[in-house]
């Protein structure tokens, strides 16, 4: 019975993954294909794997200051509360960067994206950089082409 559940619960999370990568494929390639006017010419050439990733705070660094782990929330808690009454003009700030730290509101995604498009009758490979919020809907979009340069944002 033990290994029945063992197996069910490694296999449940076997395929959490996987679903979490087609979401985000999905959802990425929607966007590209509204952003370029949903051309019949459009052809995905492939995706990179999905990163987890966190931004950094202001606390954060603080926190690591003192050596408290990202997680023992109640060390962060007593340590935010000596901070706030030494200065309280970092209160909000603080509470406000522990409520997300605690609340995991600091995670997003990013993925790569290739595909090739049809401009005045040549074949041209483009890559885009996405970041994208854990409902995977499109934060920041980047044209990765030729280098890092061109931004697009979306906040839907």
């Amino acid at each position: 019975m033990k290994k029945l559940i063992l197996f069910s619960l490694l296999f449940s999370l076997g395929c959490l993954i996987p679903t979490r990568q087609r979401e985000a494929n999905e959802s990425v390639e929607h966007y590209t294909r509204d952003l370029m006017g949903n051309p019949k010419s459009f052809e995905t050439v492939g995706f990179t794997a999905l990163e987890k990733r966190r931004y950094v705070t202001g606390l954060d660094s603080s926190l690591n200051y003192a050596r408290i782990k990202p997680n023992d929330y109640k060390k962060m808690e007593h340590y935010v509360d000596s901070e706030n009454y030494q200065r309280p003009d970092r209160a909000p700030g603080n509470i406000r960067q522990l409520d997300s730290i605690e609340k995991n509101k600091l995670t997003y995604y990013v993925i790569d994206y290739s595909f090739r498009i049809d401009s005045q009758g040549q074949k041209k490979l483009k890559r885009y950089h996405f970041e994208l919020d854990t409902a995977f809907r499109v934060l920041n979009a980047t044209d990765i082409t030729y280098g890092r340069d061109t931004k697009r944002e979306d906040h839907r």
